[in-house]
């Protein structure tokens, strides 16, 4: 299969990967990195990405955390000297790249940090879904099985604005007028 793009030794990967994770505010998942440096530049596939960011982290310039389930990465200070030498080895494209996929990253991160379902057993075909979004709203809906509860909680998950907008509108929406008419 031939590749295209500027990115290809295991080095200028390396390089890559430093440089991306050094505008990263936050450690971050294995399958982040993914995201965020698959979108840069299409020379190299997941395979020489996962074997070139793995001997960062014996070399000491990638560190990893393990506080929850999966292990979460950051770079470290000796990154970070990596990065500011042999930024400009990096070809500009595939720089403005990196720091575009950040953001997206980023704030992908965030919105998924903040959208939280649960769902409580109240009796059988009883359940009780909680859907909320960090300090913006929240909604809790009764159902009759798991199935639809599971339903909710994706949808939630993959639309939450827009639910969010929906309700806005429907709550202010002026239902005198509609009353009257009839």
């Amino acid at each position: 299969m031939v590749r295209y793009g500027f990115i290809r030794s295991k080095e200028d990967i390396k390089f890559l990967v430093l440089f991306a994770m050094d505008l990263l505010p936050f450690p971050v998942d294995f399958s982040a990195i993914v995201d965020l440096i698959t979108w840069c530049d299409e020379g190299f596939g997941y395979f020489e990405l996962s074997e070139a960011f793995y001997e960062m982290v014996p070399t000491g310039h990638i560190e990893e955390h393990q506080d929850g389930e999966e292990p979460t990465y950051s770079i470290t200070e000796k990154g970070r000297e990596t990065v500011r030498v042999f930024e400009k080895q990096i070809p500009f494209p595939v720089r403005e790249a990196a720091q575009r996929s950040a953001i997206r990253v980023v704030r992908q991160i965030r919105r998924d940090a903040a959208i939280h379902t649960s769902v409580e057993q109240r009796a059988e075909n009883d359940l009780t879904v909680r859907m909320d979004m960090d300090q913006v709203f929240a909604i809790e809906m009764n159902v009759v099985s798991r199935a639809q509860a599971s339903m909710l909680e994706r949808t939630f998950k993959s639309g939450a604005e827009q639910i969010y907008q929906t309700l806005l509108s429907a709550l202010t929406a002026d239902y005198t007028k509609e009353e009257e008419s009839h």
